[in-house]
């Protein structure tokens, strides 16, 4: 054997080598030998592939590839078993006769080395399924299929029940903000904006009768702003209505608020009616045909009718002041004398802010008598605390009563002066006509000298604000 052909082992020429050679036998002996050095160097940093790398040789190995794959495969099984023992462990359980018999060429290739340790390995021998075996499983993959599908169902559902919670909320909001949008919308209808949430209709006859009202009226309502809420109506004849628009909160079958618009035609209307017209209507004595024939194509329950003479009426005012009070007492209709055509459009216009104010008002009261008269938010005014009258009866009752009603309102009146002034005035339409015609010093005299039942006169002041009550025809007048 030459020089060359000795593997060195250490990092000197004074250590220990191994020397194989072609015709080498590895013995059991041998083997344990190479595996107490192997234990003993691999405790260290010193690697078999940087000395065999390292050694000086004259001549380069032959077959240098297989011994370095041989080498190499040594040194991961060593490594593999440091790993996976503990550190009292020994390299006896590598078995190194795995490896075949060394030839003359060298260690055995590493086809043969690793089918010699295939061999060796003990494999779990293969064997098919029963029928059970495969009914069990295939009902275990079911399972698992069945509970994966559960799972992304339930899954689903807990998304589709956020998306709903989240959609609810959502609605849930819309419905809050259009509630406060119209709550909003009903505020300034009865508030800021009231009046241009009523109308006044005039009749088209109206304006025909009367030329250059149409301008007038429209020139009017322009200049209070409120030039949409003069409306023509064909239908209406002679009469002007006024119409509110109503705006409500109601709640549909679903629970949501929604918008609910209507009109409603105030309780007032009147008819214009040109001065001699009427006159000639009062002269034949069919005033009360004519007044009921336009109360019927209003048709709005009780109602208050205005007769509005356009022009100078030639009447004698007693005898017009008269009249007033008696188609006022059964038909609740008064007398309105507009002499121009500024004072007509201005009318309506008037008339079309006081019933938009009105609605207000009523707000108010109903609320002041909801919250009490102690506390409440209408307590600090002033109320008339009187007695109904009679409503059934015959008409010298219904007077009787009706009269005994005013005189109560004047104070520092008693009661038995009272009755003493019911027994001399009976019907307080016949003194009207009576005491109109009088002397004013006369008529003083004869009130001042009634005698009450307590033996006391009435007297001269008394008797003034009596008289002043029966013969005033503007009704600006104070009774103090």
């Amino acid at each position: 054997m030459a020089d060359d052909d000795a593997i060195c082992l250490s990092d000197d020429d004074v250590d220990e080598c191994i020397v194989i050679e072609e015709s080498t036998v590895i013995t059991t002996e041998k083997k344990e030998e190479i595996r107490k050095f192997l234990t003993s160097r691999c405790t260290s940093s010193y690697s078999l592939m940087e000395s065999i790398n390292n050694r000086p040789r004259s001549q380069p190995i032959r077959s240098k590839t297989w011994l370095d794959d041989e080498m190499s495969e040594l040194d991961r099984l060593i490594q593999k078993k440091q790993k996976f023992s503990t550190p009292g462990d020994n390299f006896g359980e590598i078995d190194f006769g795995d490896f075949q018999a060394v030839t003359s060429s060298g260690f055995a290739t590493s086809s043969e080395f690793a089918a010699t340790s295939s061999s060796n390995s003990i494999r779990p021998e293969k064997r098919k399924l029963t029928e059970d075996e495969k009914e069990k499983q295939k009902e275990l993959k079911e399972s698992a299929k069945r509970m994966r599908d559960a799972e992304k169902e339930r899954k689903a559902a807990e998304k589709d029940q956020k998306k709903g919670e989240i959609q609810k909320k959502k609605e849930e909001k819309e419905r809050e903000k259009e509630q406060r949008r119209i709550e909003r919308e009903i505020s300034a209808a009865l508030n800021s904006k009231c009046e241009q949430y009523t109308y006044c209709h005039v009749g088209k006859t109206v304006l025909d009768t009367i030329p250059g009202l149409e301008a007038e009226l429209k020139l009017v309502y322009a200049d209070r702003k409120i030039a949409d809420q003069l409306k023509i109506d064909k239908n209406l004849g002679t009469r002007i209505e006024w119409r509110r628009k109503c705006i409500e909160l109601k709640e549909d079958d679903e629970g949501k608020n929604e918008r609910f618009e209507y009109m409603s035609t105030q309780n007032l209307f009147a008819v214009v009616v040109p001065a001699g017209t009427l006159k000639d209507v009062i002269e034949s004595g069919t005033l009360t045909d004519f007044i009921e024939e336009q109360r019927a194509g209003f048709q709005n329950g009780r109602c208050t009718m205005l007769i509005v003479a356009f022009g100078k009426l030639e009447f004698q005012k007693k005898r017009i002041h008269r009249i007033s009070l008696e188609i006022y007492e059964t038909h609740r209709a008064q007398f309105v004398q507009i002499d121009s055509i500024p004072e007509l459009a201005l009318f309506s216009a008037q008339y079309l802010r006081s019933l938009a104010r009105r609605e207000k008002k009523r707000m108010e009261e109903k609320t002041s008598e909801d919250s009490g008269a102690s506390g409440g938010a209408g307590a600090h005014k002033l109320q008339y605390l009187g007695e109904k009258g009679i409503v059934m009866g015959s008409r010298r009752e219904i007077v009787s009563d009706w009269w005994s009603k005013m005189l109560s309102t004047i104070d520092r009146l008693s009661d038995s002066q009272r009755r003493a002034l019911i027994e001399l005035i009976p019907d307080p339409i016949e003194g009207i006509d009576k005491y109109s015609k009088m002397d004013y010093s006369e008529a003083i005299q004869e009130i001042g000298d009634v005698v009450a039942e307590n033996g006391r006169r009435v007297g001269p002041i008394m008797a003034h604000r009596i008289l002043t009550m029966l013969t005033d025809e503007t009704g600006n007048s104070i009774v103090e």
